[in-house]
């Protein structure tokens, strides 16, 4: 079982590396993400999927996808039969500014190497795909 703390989402993303989490130790960050969610400053930071019981401050709601994940006893999507699913479908209104497909491959990622391997490596696949030097599938791949 997954620690509560884990910075591990069930989706896939690692809450560490994510903005609202990062925003919680840097001020310009929060006031970049307050500005860019139109949300109060204070309401700009998140501790991890787990830690929340899945509230995401972004949508005002627990996520759809922890849901899911939780009902079925589960602690990753990719511990599902139906996996992968329409819950981790781009969001087409969003998709210029949010992980779409990163989900699955960081999913598919820990999957295959386990979580060791996965904390190792996620961190320069973030790097890579969020500043445009790998697109995946193309391009030098995580070790």
């Amino acid at each position: 079982m997954v620690d509560k703390n884990a910075l591990e989402a069930p989706c896939g993303i690692h809450c560490g590396l994510c903005p609202l989490n990062i925003a919680i130790t840097d001020t310009k960050m929060k006031e970049q993400l307050s500005a860019r969610l139109n949300l109060p400053v204070e309401k700009v930071t998140c501790t991890g999927c787990r830690s929340i019981d899945g509230y995401c401050p972004v949508i005002g709601e627990q996520c759809a996808t922890w849901v899911c994940v939780k009902g079925k006893g589960l602690e990753f999507c990719s511990e599902c039969a139906e996996f992968p699913c329409v819950k981790l479908m781009p969001c087409s209104d969003r998709a210029d500014k949010l992980p779409q497909n990163i989900k699955i491959f960081s999913l598919a990622l820990r999957k295959s190497k386990g979580a060791y391997e996965w904390e190792k490596t996620i961190k320069d696949v973030y790097d890579r795909y969020f500043h445009g030097v790998m697109v995946i599938g193309h391009g030098p791949q995580p070790k």
